[in-house]
């Protein structure tokens, strides 16, 4: 027999399947590939410059080969902790781990060797990360037929326990998802996705999943799950228990705010 919320999930996710696009479960099952970079203030200026010079001519070069989906630069505004190590983040998406590796072949044939030297050069001189991660995209929504990126992320880093993987994936996507939806219906959000890390890991690293919001306001950020919103989306959920049940499954690492510098939409 079902259970009052699954039955009221089943209802809501009928409803929003026809006012949010198919076209938001593209980015499913695709690779997210991170750089952490720490640019420093004598420097930045510089590399701001490059972004639009050098590295967005070779991330388009890039996507035409087909070896990427999308690129984007994001500056860390306000970092998860006191003595961050990165200030800016460069994210790019591919449907194959393929299109993060040799990325100087990607694009030098479509070049004079002079200027694939040139680019490759200013590329290694800036892109030089502290270092990188690489993520699978789980779950995705968004609330445009295309996705585009938002001014703002809120990057929430999740340590799950051992054990507690595929409960903490289900609670994502049965119960966080849909309250998420409910959001982006109300114009408060632009998107949802849900990642699992696949490189580096280990207990020692510190977290295995990750939760991408996205916002175009900075007043949206502020409140999330309100009593008001899950009981809305889930009238017969015991609110006490639903967080006993978050608490359970995984501990918030960190939270990060991340701004849009550029990108290739």
């Amino acid at each position: 027999m079902a259970t009052p919320i699954r039955i009221s999930l089943l209802v809501i996710l009928v409803c929003l399947i026809f006012a949010f696009s198919t076209n938001a479960q593209e980015r499913q099952g695709t690779y997210m590939h991170i750089d952490y970079l720490k640019i420093e203030n004598n420097a930045e200026d510089e590399f701001l410059q490059h972004l639009s010079s050098t590295f967005l001519s070779i991330q388009k070069l890039r996507k035409e080969s087909s070896s990427i989906e999308n690129w984007y630069v994001y500056r860390v505004t306000y970092p998860g902790t006191q003595n961050s190590f990165y200030n800016y983040v460069v994210i790019t998406i591919s449907d194959c781990m393929s299109g993060f590796e040799d990325v100087p072949e990607q694009y030098v044939n479509q070049l004079s060797q002079r200027e694939g030297q040139r680019l490759t050069a200013n590329y290694k001189k800036f892109l030089s990360p502290n270092h990188s991660e690489l993520w699978r995209i789980r779950n995705s929504v968004i609330a445009s037929e295309e996705f585009t990126p938002s001014r703002y992320i809120v990057m929430n880093y999740m340590n799950v326990g051992l054990g507690y993987e595929y409960e903490y994936q289900m609670f994502e996507d049965e119960i966080a998802r849909p309250l998420h939806e409910v959001r982006m219906g109300r114009n408060q959000m632009n998107g949802w996705e849900l990642n699992e890390l696949i490189l580096p890991g280990g207990l020692e690293y510190g977290y295995n999943f990750s939760t991408l919001d996205y916002f175009d306001n900075l007043m949206d950020i502020e409140f999330g799950f309100t009593d008001e919103l899950i009981r809305h989306t889930h009238p017969d959920t015991n609110i006490n228990e639903f967080f006993e049940n978050i608490y359970r499954t995984r501990d918030l690492v960190k939270s990060e705010l991340w701004e849009i510098v550029e990108s290739l939409e």
